[in-house]
C-alpha cells in the first residue's frame, strides 16, 4: 500500500509539472488568437502587431507573439498560413503595466517580421531577422483613461453671407494626448488642424445647406458628442406649410402648399443634383440613397428650403 500510495504520488507531480510546463507558452493551431476579456476600468489601451512574411507563406502554424501583462496572458498573435498571405495586422487591448513579448515556435530566417506599436501609435519594436524563442522585448506600458478623452469648448460658428465665409472657434480640451483637430463638412472631411488651432475658416461657392463639425483627434478611440454648426447659403427663408410626400421617397415626391416655380436638389456636401421648372411633381428614382436638399423657389420670388430622404 505504501508503494501505491508513493506511486499515485509521483504521477499526480508529474502531471501537475506537465501542465504548467505546457501552459506556459501553449498555442493551438484551432484557436490562433485568443485575447483576455478583462480589461481595467477606464482605462483606453492597445497594443498593434504590424506582422509580413516575404516569402507569401505567413507564419508557421506552431509560431508567434504571445503577450502577456503583470503575467496574465493576453493572447497569441500571428500572421496565418496560407497561401498568398503576405502581410497583415492585430490589435490587442491590454491594461497598464509590465508588457512581455515571447516568441513561441519556429522563426524562419527572413522569411518572416513584424513591428509592435503602443496606444500612442508609437513604434517600440521592429523584429530582426532571428528570434529564438522565448522572452525577447520587455515594455512598461502605460494606458490614457477616459478622462484624457476631453471634448472642445466654447464652440461658436458665423456665417457672413456677403462674403460666403464659415468661421468656427473653439476652445482646446486641456489633454496630453491631443494631436488636432479634424474639421468635417456634411459629414465629409475637409481638414485637419494642429493643437494650438482654435479657429477656421472655410469659403462657399454654392448655395445649399452646410454642416461643419470640429472633433478633437486622440490616438486613441474616444466617443465624444460632435460640436456642429449649420449654415444655409444663398438661400432665403420663406415660412410657408409646405409638405412634401412621400418622405423618405423612392421613385416620385409630390410638393404640396405653394406654387413651384423653380425647384433644385443638393446633395449632403452642397452639390447641385437637379432642377426642374413649374411643377409640384419629381422623379428622384435616378438619386441614390441618403439626405437632399429641396430649393423650392415661388413665382414671387421666395424661397425655402426642405430635406429630403431617398430610400429605394
Amino acid at each position: 500500500m505504501k508503494k501505491l500510495i508513493i506511486f499515485l504520488l509521483s504521477v499526480i507531480l508529474t502531471l501537475n509539472s506537465a501542465t504548467f510546463a505546457a501552459n506556459e507558452y501553449t498555442y493551438s493551431e484551432n484557436e490562433p488568437k485568443t485575447y483576455a476579456t478583462e480589461r481595467f476600468e477606464n482605462e483606453m489601451c492597445e497594443i498593434r502587431i504590424f506582422m509580413w512574411s516575404t516569402d507569401g507563406t505567413g507564419w508557421y502554424n506552431n509560431s508567434g507573439v504571445v503577450i502577456t501583462v503583470d503575467a496574465v496572458d493576453y493572447g497569441t498573435v500571428k500572421l496565418p498560413h496560407a497561401f498568398e498571405t503576405f502581410e497583415g495586422e492585430e490589435t490587442v487591448l491590454i491594461p497598464s503595466g509590465e508588457v512581455l513579448f515571447s516568441w513561441i515556435g519556429t522563426f524562419p530566417t527572413n522569411y518572416i517580421g513584424f513591428e509592435i506599436y503602443n496606444t500612442l501609435g508609437e513604434l517600440i519594436y521592429t523584429c530582426p531577422n532571428y528570434l529564438p524563442a522565448g522572452l525577447f522585448f520587455t515594455y512598461q506600458n502605460e494606458c490614457p483613461t477616459y478622462a484624457d478623452c476631453l471634448p472642445i469648448s466654447d464652440f461658436e460658428g458665423v456665417y457672413a453671407p456677403d462674403i460666403k465665409q464659415i468661421n468656427l472657434t473653439w476652445g482646446a480640451p486641456e489633454s496630453a494626448y491631443l494631436t488636432g483637430f479634424d474639421i468635417y463638412r456634411n459629414d465629409e472631411l475637409i481638414d485637419h488642424v494642429s493643437p494650438a488651432t482654435v479657429s477656421y475658416s472655410n469659403d462657399i461657392e454654392e448655395n445649399g445647406v452646410y454642416k461643419y463639425c470640429v472633433i478633437p483627434v486622440y490616438p486613441f478611440v474616444c466617443n465624444l458628442d460632435q460640436e456642429c454648426f449649420e449654415a444655409t447659403v444663398g438661400i432665403t427663408s420663406y415660412n410657408h406649410n409646405i409638405l412634401i410626400y412621400p418622405n423618405p421617397a423612392n421613385n416620385i415626391i409630390h410638393i404640396a402648399g405653394i406654387d413651384v416655380a423653380h425647384i433644385k436638389i443638393f446633395n449632403n456636401i452642397g452639390q447641385l443634383i437637379l432642377t426642374q421648372q413649374h411643377t409640384n411633381t419629381l422623379n428622384v428614382s435616378a438619386l441614390q440613397n441618403g439626405i437632399y436638399f429641396l430649393s423650392i423657389e415661388t413665382p414671387t420670388g421666395h424661397t425655402t428650403q426642405k430635406k429630403l430622404i431617398i430610400n429605394h
